[in-house]
């Protein structure tokens, strides 16, 4: 407001306080008069506000200013938040993040979502195994030891265009394999990462769904069980003999409140990531079966709920607090390996004849308590040259309980035994030598007997176990049925039919989220 503006509106409120009035003074003269006392006052107020602002620097200096720019940071982040608080998303639809059972990002309408999950095991392991359980030209110690990530993986399931269009991708980086040391000092290790589960389900309702890709088979109880929710360090031996692993098919799979069933089509256990079509024949012309490993595989699985929840079963364990369930199973798996591939030590279920896996268990749940039990068994039959069929049997029972609310002692017994095989399985051409000709199809009979501990600092979020194992018996295999190493349960194959005392111990720090 600039200082004539002032004097008028000074002017005007003096005439309506009536301290201007309009009386006999001649215009002119009463108009000089106004004006010279709206000077005075103009003045006075301006002497008077100088003095004011003045005394107020001298008080706080700049305070003033800097609380009032405060207020007005104040409210422009009060503006920020509020705005944050209707958007929580990273699109204009509305889209909403966090975490729940992992980080997730899902549409406003739930018909997209991506829920990212990851595992990390790392431990220290214990090898012991006696000079007579090898060979006399074996130069191996006694005891090996060191640490290892047995596991690190990272998984993205979720759905798409809408919830009955589920899918999972998992990718997993596998620890290095056998370490080989020549005369120049040069290691050769492997360690990349692994596709394990890539698939999409479609659910049909009325308990009806569909599945295609790659998966982890559900044929073994310890299998089906994520390696996040096992009881012991690692799974059992036996499992690593018997265990179909990943496979690639298509599945149709049914279940209801009790019951369960899947059925599958697939390329053979334990062939993951292989192409359809491979070349056909060798450098110098000879015939190959490059393509499929096998030439046809089926599989297939029910399970029987008795009592309680499916999602129970999905631990080994059962923390206090839950409810009791009991559940039984039957599963199979049934191939024919390629007629053209010669005999694989390290992959069985791929050499020319059939194999017929099955197996039936039962798990039960308590409060604070479990036990699990299974049988498991295989022939593998209509071998080449009339060649005698190899019959393997196994059985495993596994049980815990709670101490506490986060102490569990745990314990299991396993049993294999392989009639009809050799103790000399030939190492065919083109395949690299095992050390001892080592082959699931020895005949062998060993159990393992196994104790150990966990202390659930945030149940299997975040745990620390221990075990220890012995081997009472000669574990002469070094590949399962369909290829799995049980160096991946930290054991070594023996290399004598007299062997025996075996011991492994492991500790591990498991975290996942």
């Amino acid at each position: 407001m600039n200082r004539t503006t002032q004097l008028g509106v000074l002017a005007v409120s003096l005439l309506a306080s009536g301290e201007l009035r309009a009386d006999d003074t001649p215009p002119s003269t009463q108009s000089m008069s106004e004006i010279e006392q709206l000077k005075q006052r103009m003045s006075a107020m301006e002497s008077r506000h100088d003095a004011e602002m003045t005394a107020l620097r001298n008080e706080n200096g700049d305070k003033w200013l800097t609380q009032q720019r405060a207020e007005e940071i104040r409210e422009v982040v009060k503006d920020v938040l509020a705005d944050s608080e209707t958007r929580n998303s990273l699109a204009d639809d509305g889209a909403s993040s966090g975490y729940k059972s992992g980080f997730f990002i899902a549409s406003a309408d739930g018909n997209f979502k991506l829920v990212i999950t990851a595992l990390s095991q790392g431990r220290a392991v214990y090898n012991y195994q006696s000079n007579e359980s090898r060979v006399a030209s074996d130069d191996e110690e006694s005891s090996e030891y060191g640490f290892e990530i047995r596991r690190a993986e990272l998984v993205f399931t979720g759905n798409v265009v809408d919830p009955s269009w589920t899918y999972m991708v998992k990718i997993a980086f596998n620890q290095n394999g056998l370490v080989e040391q020549t005369n120049s000092s040069s290691i050769t290790t492997t360690n990349t990462p692994a596709l394990e589960d890539a698939f999409i389900r479609k659910d049909f309702g009325n308990g009806f769904a569909i599945r295609a890709g790659q998966w982890k088979a559900h044929y073994n109880i310890e299998e089906i069980a994520s390696s996040k929710a096992q009881q012991l360090v690692e799974r059992s031996v036996i499992n690593t003999y018997f265990k179909t692993d990943f496979i690639q098919g298509i599945e149709l799979q049914y279940e209801t409140s009790d019951w369960r069933a899947l059925v599958n089509y697939n390329d053979g256990g334990g062939n993951r990531n292989i192409a359809a079509i491979g070349a056909n024949t060798s450098s110098s012309g000879a015939d190959l079966d490059h393509g499929n490993a096998v030439e046809w595989a089926t599989s297939g699985r029910v399970d029987w709920k008795l009592l309680g929840e499916w999602k129970q079963f999905k631990e080994i364990m059962s923390f206090r607090g839950s409810d009791d369930g009991v559940q039984l199973g039957l599963a199979y798996n049934w191939q024919r390996g390629g007629a053209l591939n010669a005999l694989n030590p390290a992959m069985i279920g791929n050499s020319p004849g059939m194999n017929i896996s099955y197996t039936t268990d039962v798990s039960a749940r308590f409060n604070g308590a479990s036990i699990t039990a299974a049988f498991l068994g295989n022939s593998f039959y209509d071998r080449p040259s009339g060649a005698a069929a190899v019959d393997s049997y196994g059985a495993l029972i596994e049980g815990g309980y709670f101490l506490t609310d986060d102490v569990e002692v745990v314990a299991r017994w396993e049993w294999m035994n392989v009639s009809g095989g050799t103790t000399d399985v030939s190492t065919p051409s083109g395949i690299p030598p095992v050390a001892g000709h080592a082959s699931a199809i020895n005949a062998q009979h060993f159990s393992i007997y196994t104790i150990g501990a966990n202390y659930y600092i945030s149940k299997n979020t975040l745990k620390i176990s221990g075990d220890v194992g012995y081997v009472a018996g000669a574990i002469l295999f070094q590949n399962g049925l369909y290829g799995s190493n049980i160096i991946g349960a930290d054991y070594r194959a023996d290399e004598t039919n007299d062997a025996n005392g075996q011991v492994v111990a492991r500790l591990q720090m498991q975290l996942c989220f």
